[in-house]
């Protein structure tokens, strides 16, 4: 190992025992060698002389954490939308190396953290983008497209608790896989329009220890992943699947990934039922705070999201057609980009308002049959628009208003 790996400490007369083995090499100041780790000190002279000039070289052990994948972070500008959907096709590609006959676990988990890395990097570099994304992107499949909500919704609370790099790559690769083993009926499943049966159901009680299985024997090691992956459809009051744990049993970061599974799955369209509202899917969430979903995540989950979240279509006061493209520390006002005008007309270009004040107030949320086929990355602008702000908003009162 080279010298950059060691610290050089200076020799002391107590390091040292004349006729016993020096308990490392001992170098002079311009890193030469003088004495070998385990060499015999032959005499006082000998020690007088490495004490005078001597240092020994204490190997710098890494920070654990530092050989941890860290989150991307960008050095130019970038499109949030179409990292996003790159992103989904490298999923699909990690689906297909489960499903391989011999999956590689190193490689399958190498390319999960990448995935859970460039999602981290994206949230930070513009949180309401992705927002955007989750609630916009709908050119792929149930199957690729749910899991990424999941993920970004979910990196957004870990960030907000600031929890350590090891476990939020373990609950990040959760989120991405949690749901492998649905994969060969999630696109029937999504398509169908009559109810369930109970062989349907079965299948769908079964499928986190089935995922957690799966990812086992394709040789992912990673004991938290596969636990979670396990736990995500667990309910506090027991009411969940596939154990029905209660309370306690189920691990915080599962409780996390249930929040981020619900919503997303309410506010997707599937063909027997259009997407439920974004207010009502906030709203059901709240009434079972407490019950199905730790109380405290539940707040935090909504108070992240906000009245309004990124993504979502708004008609307002004076009749435009807006998204919501950000956030503000006004929770029943937030940054919205307008694409259609009162007299129906479409704007050559989005236009941005002030929802804060009285014309341009958001009226109400629209269904999703107001909603238009439109590229999001232009009512972000070529650079996405960030909130700064939003750090330092008060959200506590988002609870009553929904």
């Amino acid at each position: 190992m080279f010298l950059r790996d060691f610290e050089l400490s200076r020799i002391t007369p107590e390091h040292l025992l004349v006729d016993q083995p020096v308990p490392w090499s001992i170098y002079d100041e311009f890193g030469k060698l003088l004495m070998a780790k385990g060499s015999i000190l032959r005499s006082d002279r000998q020690k007088e002389i490495l004490v005078r000039v001597g240092l020994f070289a204490e190997e710098i052990l890494p920070d654990p954490e530092s050989l941890l994948p860290q989150p991307i972070k960008f050095r130019r500008k970038v499109n949030p939308f179409a990292e996003f959907d790159e992103l989904c096709l490298k999923l699909e590609e990690v689906f297909k190396l489960i499903d391989s006959e011999a999956p590689n676990g190193s490689v399958i988990k190498k390319r999960v953290y990448d995935i859970s890395t460039h999602i981290q990097g994206l949230v930070s570099y513009d949180s309401d983008a992705l927002l955007g994304a989750v609630h916009l992107a709908d050119q792929f499949p149930y199957h690729v497209h749910h899991p990424m909500q999941i993920a970004v919704l979910t990196e957004l609370i870990l960030e907000r608790l600031q929890v350590e790099q090891a476990v939020r790559l373990s609950v990040l690769a959760a989120a991405l896989t949690g749901n492998i083993a649905m994969n060969p009926y999630q696109q029937r499943l999504h398509q169908q329009k009559t109810p369930l049966n109970d062989q349907q159901r079965e299948v769908i009680n079964r499928h986190p220890l089935q995922s957690a299985q799966k990812l086992e024997a394709a040789g992912i090691d990673d004991a938290l992943w596969i636990e979670l992956v396990a736990q995500h459809h667990e309910k506090l009051d027991g009411t969940g699947y596939p154990r029905q744990l209660e309370g306690n049993a189920i691990r915080r970061e599962a409780r996390i990934l249930a929040l981020a599974d619900v919503y997303t799955a309410m506010v997707t369209h599937r063909p027997y039922r259009n997407p439920i509202k974004h207010k009502d899917s906030l709203r059901d969430i709240f009434t079972q705070r407490g019950s199905k979903f730790d109380a405290k995540l539940t707040l935090l989950f909504l108070n992240e999201l906000g009245v309004y979240p990124p993504g979502i279509y708004v008609r307002l006061n004076n009749g435009e057609l807006a998204v919501v493209i950000g956030r503000t520390p006004d929770p029943r006002s937030p940054l919205v980009a307008s694409i259609k005008k009162t007299d129906g007309d479409l704007f050559l270009s989005p236009r941005r308002r002030n929802t804060g004040s009285d014309q341009f107030a958001i009226r109400t949320a629209c269904n999703v049959s107001e909603r238009m086929k439109i590229n999001p990355a232009t009512l972000w602008g070529i650079q996405a628009i960030r909130v700064n702000s939003m750090n330092n908003a008060d959200l506590s009162g988002v609870a009553d208003l929904i």
